[in-house]
């Protein structure tokens, strides 16, 4: 299963209050990730996607997991969809956001590096 740790003292709640929606674009891929789904204790939360890579259109959840070590951004597995580039992309985009937002944060593990935006 794709994911991204992000490693540091972050917080899904910290998070939320930054979360802007995420729009991207390259040739006929497009990536948008429209709203923030915060679980009652704060500790998860579920991102909704909407991904379109080569005319084919994916809806799922990213679900992001609150840890002692940071926050693991990883696919919903009630939504599991294709896990092609546009997907993985999905994740490493929302990874980059919490890291761009939230001081003290960091890549950790991930099975994702080739798409890692540094």
């Amino acid at each position: 299963m794709p994911h991204v740790v992000i490693e540091g003292q972050a917080r899904i709640s910290d998070y939320q209050q930054l979360f802007r929606s995420i729009e991207f674009r390259q040739g006929t891929r497009i990536i948008k990730v429209k709203k923030f789904f915060l679980e009652k204790g704060g500790e998860s939360a579920l991102l909704e996607v909407i991904a379109i890579e080569v005319g084919h259109q994916q809806k799922y959840f990213i679900q992001l997991s609150e840890k002692p070590e940071g926050i693991t951004v990883r696919l919903d597995p009630l939504t599991d969809p294709e896990k092609n580039s546009a997907v993985k992309i999905s994740l490493v985009l929302v990874a980059r956001q919490i890291i761009d937002m939230v001081p003290g944060t960091r890549y950790g593990s991930t099975n994702l590096s080739e798409y890692l935006i540094r």
